[in-house]
């Protein structure tokens, strides 16, 4: 068979899917329909409901201007709303179906109509294989549906109402007591409105899947825009949506949007109230890309206040949480400085020490290049550590030394090496100053912590056995995550008690590393000693434990 044309339909069959469509939980029936009672220009919606077998028969009403004809309700997808409602929201005529395969009754009344009329849907004509009676009643003007709902009870029913009237427009009474309503957009930094919406500007990070669009009392999600700001809150957006037609709804679970041109033009709305919130504040910490975006779209912001962190060296424990260095401002003394792994950074740290030049170092942040304040700060470049033992120099960067060090060093003489440069630049004067420890690793990081560390080491007053344990825990602990591994406490102290064991043992002596074992043993049993008693062991290698106990000579 030829065609010249043909156009798309739908099939007759389709109507015996339509139990299909919905879900038919009770919180899409409750939105639906409250939905209807909306566009349908009610002033407040009542919901009742008693016990039947299994469950419970719920009711509607509603006292907006009714149904005329009682076909348009089961006329799937036949809204036939008035022109304001159409134009306003691109309405579906999909709601009642919500009920499908419920048994249901249905009665309406339009406002100047002598009677009203009322239907009862068994469960199985939803399907339209069998005709419903069409009878009078003498309801007052609106619509009133009630239906029957298996599995649920008091509770279930009164909290997914609660749910659906929490951002509704109007008044929702179940048994007569009104559910409380809020506003969609409470706690946001900022508002205006688009095209009859509403877009609210919050500070912080949204919770995962939070709803960002309410639709007249329907909330979904939807990414609309998220902006970070560099050491400053995320501001996000979200929608009291109003009358927009160009907006569409995913049928019939209307739980996310088409993505069309009314969607985009929507996002970027967004961003530039984003924006805006900025510009209203008068500060802000926008990446320079984020901030040349703004321009773009016609929001003049000021470039970013100048601060930054102070540069404080990482730690090997990254999870931890341990706090960057306070955020200061930028007078254009500071150099910054980059990031380095822990081990290498924790030894810069400590060669600085009072040097006035720690005080001006300030962490990098690669966003803020290209505001004209931190295209100008110099910056603390190539450092390296030069260690002299035995008459051979060794240079020691964040990843290894060159020539290879010993596990364990004694150096005559450790400095680090660095220059303080315009950024980019390589051509300015090295500087140097005294240190007395650095560290390497076979492969430039710690991942196996005491095992693979090299320490070269200058003997110092200011390098004690427990400085050096405290630098090692900062510098290489970092503990194993998989499901085998000891807790992280386990982990810590076995290692506290090894870097104990390495520093005494190379800045005092064995007997100082002994000693701090058997410390450390003793340690883990105190709490077995009471008050006021004494203990003294006594042993050698092959000799049995001495242990005698006594009393502490009491006082007054």
């Amino acid at each position: 068979m030829k065609h010249d044309t043909i156009r798309a339909t739908v099939s007759p069959e389709t109507i015996s899917k339509v139990t299909r469509l919905f879900n038919g939980t009770i919180g899409d029936i409750l939105n639906e329909l409250l939905q209807n009672a909306r566009r349908a220009g009610a002033s407040g919606v009542d919901v009742d409901a008693m016990p039947v077998e299994n469950g419970l028969r719920v009711t509607i009403a509603d006292d907006g201007c009714g149904i005329d004809d009682p076909a348009r309700v089961l006329a799937l997808g036949a809204s036939r709303w008035d022109a304001a409602v159409a134009n306003g929201e691109d309405p579906a005529g999909m709601g009642i179906f919500s009920l499908a395969g419920k048994p249901a009754r249905i009665e309406s009344r339009t406002e100047n109509a002598i009677t009203g009329w009322s239907i009862e849907i068994p469960a199985d004509a939803w399907t339209g294989e069998r005709d419903i009676a069409v009878r009078t009643t003498e309801i007052s003007h609106g619509t009133s549906i009630q239906f029957d709902v298996e599995g649920i009870h008091d509770g279930t029913l009164e909290h997914e109402l609660a749910e659906a009237a929490k951002f509704f427009p109007l008044p929702v009474r179940f048994r007569g007591r009104e559910k409380p309503r809020q506003d969609f957009l409470t706690g946001a930094h900022h508002i205006e409105t688009r095209n009859g919406s509403r877009i609210g500007i919050f500070k912080g990070r949204p919770y995962h899947r939070t709803p960002t669009v309410n639709f007249h009392g329907l909330t979904l999600f939807a990414n609309l825009f998220i902006v970070s700001q560099i050491g400053g809150e995320q501001l996000h957006a979200k929608v009291d949506i109003g009358a927009t037609p160009e907006l569409q709804l995913v049928l019939p679970a209307r739980k996310e949007f088409v993505d069309n041109a009314g969607l985009t033009a929507l996002k970027k709305a967004c961003e530039i109230a984003c924006y805006r919130a900025l510009a209203h504040d008068g500060k802000h910490s926008l990446a320079f890309e984020d901030y040349e975006r703004a321009r773009k779209l016609g929001v003049d912001l000021p470039e970013a206040e100048a601060c930054l962190d102070e540069w404080e060296p990482d730690i090997a424990d990254g999870d931890t949480g341990i706090a960057s260095g306070e955020r200061r401002e930028i007078t254009g003394d500071e150099f910054l400085m980059d990031d380095h792994e822990a081990h290498f950074g924790q030894a810069i740290a400590r060669a600085l020490g009072d040097n006035p030049i720690r005080g001006k170092l300030v962490s990098r942040k690669r966003g803020f290049e290209g505001y004209s304040w931190y295209d100008e700060l110099r910056e603390f470049s190539e450092p390296i550590f030069l260690v002299t033992a035995g008459g051979i120099t060794h240079r020691v960067d964040a990843v290894a030394a060159d020539p290879p060090l010993a596990t364990v060093t004694e150096a005559e003489t450790i400095q680090l090496e660095f220059a303080i440069d315009e950024q980019g630049g390589r051509t300015a004067e090295r500087e140097s100053v005294d240190a007395d420890l650095v560290f390497t690793f076979p492969d430039g990081c710690c991942s196996d912590g005491l095992d693979d560390v090299t320490i070269a080491f200058v003997r110092t007053e200011a390098l004690t056995p427990e400085r050096l344990v405290d630098i090692l825990d900062n510098a290489c602990f970092s503990p194993w995550s998989d499901s085998e591994a000891d807790s992280w406490d386990t982990q810590h102290d076995r290692f506290l008690r090894d870097a104990r064991e390495l520093a005494y043992r190379i800045l005092i002596d064995e007997n100082a590393a002994i000693a701090s074992q058997f410390r450390d043993a003793v340690a883990r049993i105190m709490w077995a000693l009471p008050k006021g008693k004494r203990v003294e062991i006594a042993f050698t290698h092959d000799c049995p434990i001495a242990v005698e106990v006594s009393d502490l000579p009491e006082t007054d």
